[in-house]
């Protein structure tokens, strides 16, 4: 498939060229930008307008090559003679800047930067003698030659600094050069990659839609499995890093494993001279605001990661781990799951109980893949039962029932006490209900389990029951069975769970002062707990439903609202909750065309992606 790349995102930018190319008073215009940012296709489409407008118009490119020859980009102009320079210098500008029939002309050169100082007198010249109009783009940070500054400094030239698409624009160029739009992972993770830099788009996109991994699927361009960076942009990549001194390549590779990092804790980790060379080069960016190192781009850390040896890499992981762990906020949760990712691909030798907390973390951060890696990892590092949990758990969310099953059917309930062995039934009994779509299933076994638990431990059983037949539409028996449940007892899955319940029953029997308090019961779970977090979206999706049955509208949308803003924070599928929501507000409030705008994506992303939860 041939794909077709418009000039997408630079209205403004061709309005600014246009005008500077147009104006009497102007010499011409520079464009800065750094490499693949576009500088060269909006020069050429500029140039092309130029021509249409009856301009006569020339273009040629700098290049290391020839910047070591006099005259070396002006070549084709030179011709054969063998007259000394003043003669060569008179020939090209008279070949660049004269016409059989009198149009103005307008010369294009690209990548001015690596022009030889005597194709820099030559534009010196025509900016003196008013012989053209001058485009010239320049690579941001790059070294110009001294007589191009000059020839800027003798015209009055427009400057533009050219920036990388934004995100929506980077999406719109998606959408029309593949005929039809990227779903929103696709989007999310191709814009994280080539940061709106066009060329690194073009040349993923086109290596991933030739391999088949970006794929035409149920009306949007998917990306499956991860990114393979095309040989000639590696070598791009490379060409623009350049050779690194050890120092400096320890700083970068760092980052790519580790980043963002605070600045004084770089400079420890590694070395504060090389961390200024490395910022001198463009390799590395730091924050003014909270000093914070990352990266110039996200495609270098990529190209390190996938150059250097995974020995090195472990290695540098190990290192950073430790010296997160000497931190003041070492058992921040946040510090603790980075803490933890590091460790798992570390040279370190794993720490079974750091592991299971992060995994925790992982699901408060709604980031379900990660605490599976995590718990994984704590498990086979020979972590207790909650790793297993834990783990369930989050395969049950990933639609990966199966595994979430066979996990849990391996935990032998002689090692529980009873209240235990009630969570091991209520995760189960839901994994069958949810994931495994298996509703008998999942009462039977409750039902069976009922039997092995105690008086004092019948909670766990009594909420599942509360779950099973909200989700089956039978609010009064839901009813009878929470009433007698104190959901803030509960482990907090449990109770968040149940909480959900509660709000879906209450709704449907018409009580919703009964199922906002549940809602909110619930939320406050989801508030304290690390494990329970993400519940506050399915908790909202009962609330936002309860309110919108008892036909109080505004305060769905408040809901839907507020909990949208919160998910727009949170990495996966918590975004798609957050979108969800809106869309069922909208509905609620008969907006249906912005409820369908909404909607459609996120049931196309979720079935493709295997959702089996609903």
């Amino acid at each position: 498939m041939r794909l077709a790349w418009p000039l997408t995102g630079r209205l403004e930018e061709s309005r600014l060229i246009d005008a500077a190319l147009a104006s009497t008073e102007l010499s011409g215009i520079v464009i800065y930008g750094s490499a693949g940012v576009g500088k060269s296709r909006i020069a050429r489409e500029a140039l092309a307008v130029a021509d249409t407008g009856g301009h006569e118009t020339r273009w040629t490119v700098g290049t290391s090559a020839a910047q070591g020859l006099p005259l070396g980009t002006f070549a084709r102009w030179v011709g054969t003679s063998d007259a000394d320079s003043v003669a060569l210098v008179g020939r090209v500008i008279d070949g660049l800047t004269g016409t059989s029939d009198g149009r103005p002309v307008l010369v294009c050169v690209d990548d001015a930067h690596l022009l030889d100082g005597l194709s820099g007198f030559v534009l010196q010249q025509i900016v003196q003698r008013g012989a053209a109009k001058l485009l010239l783009t320049v690579r941001t940070g790059a070294p110009v030659p001294a007589e191009v500054l000059t020839a800027c400094d003798r015209g009055r030239f427009e400057r533009l600094d050219l920036q990388p698409l934004s995100r929506d624009e980077s999406t719109r160029l998606l959408t029309a050069a593949l005929d039809g739009p990227p779903d929103e992972d696709a989007a999310a993770r191709l814009w994280r990659l080539t940061r709106g830099n066009v060329l690194y788009l073009r040349n993923i996109v086109e290596q991933e839609v030739a391999q088949g991994r970006l794929a035409y699927r149920q009306g949007y361009w998917r990306w499956a499995g991860d990114p393979v960076i095309p040989p000639s942009l590696v070598e791009l990549i490379e060409t623009r890093i350049g050779a690194l001194p050890p120092a400096v390549s320890e700083v970068v590779d760092v980052l790519a494993v580790a980043e963002p990092i605070q600045l004084h804790r770089l400079a420890a980790i590694t070395d504060a001279d090389a961390v200024a060379t490395a910022e001198a080069r463009g390799l590395i960016t730091i924050d003014p605001t909270d000093r914070e190192v990352r990266v110039a781009h996200p495609l270098y850390a990529e190209v390190r990661r996938n150059r250097v040896p995974g020995s090195r890499l472990r290695r540098l992981r190990g290192l950073v781990a430790t010296a997160l762990g000497d931190r003041d906020d070492r058992d921040s949760m946040r510090v603790v799951v980075r803490r933890a990712a590091l460790m798992l691909d570390s040279d370190l030798a794993p720490d079974p109980e750091l592991l299971t907390r992060a995994a925790q973390g992982a699901v408060w951060l709604s980031d379900l893949a990660l605490a599976d890696r995590l718990a994984h990892g704590a498990i086979s590092a020979g972590a207790g039962v909650e790793a297993n949990f834990i783990r369930a758990h989050a395969l049950s969310w990933l639609s990966r029932g199966e595994e979430s099953d066979a996990i849990l059917d391996a935990i032998g309930t002689a090692e529980l006490d009873g209240d235990g062995r009630a969570r091991l039934a209520f995760l189960r009994a839901s994994n069958l209900l949810w994931s495994l779509a298996d509703p008998e299933g999942a009462k039977r076994h409750v039902d069976d389990a009922a039997a092995d638990i105690p008086a004092a431990a019948r909670a766990g059983i009594d909420a599942f029951y509360t779950v099973y037949w909200a989700a089956i539409g039978c609010p009064a028996r839901a009813a009878t069975a929470s009433s007698g449940l104190d959901l803030d007892a509960l482990p907090a899955i449990v109770g968040a769970v149940t909480a959900w319940a509660v709000t879906v029953s209450c709704g449907d029997a018409g009580r919703a002062d009964d199922a906002v308090a549940a809602a909110r019961a619930g939320y406050r779970i989801t508030e304290r707990s690390f494990d329970a977090a993400h519940m506050r979206f399915v908790i909202a999706d009962a609330h936002i439903g309860a309110l919108l049955l008892a036909g109080r509208i505004g305060e769905a949308r408040e809901e839907a609202d507020q909990l949208s803003r919160q998910a727009a924070e949170l990495p996966g599928a918590a975004q798609l909750f957050g979108v969800a929501l809106t869309g069922r507000a909208a509905a609620g409030a008969g907006q249906l065309g912005a409820a369908a705008e909404l909607l459609d994506p996120v049931v196309e992303t979720m079935r493709a992606a295997g959702e089996t939860n609903g």
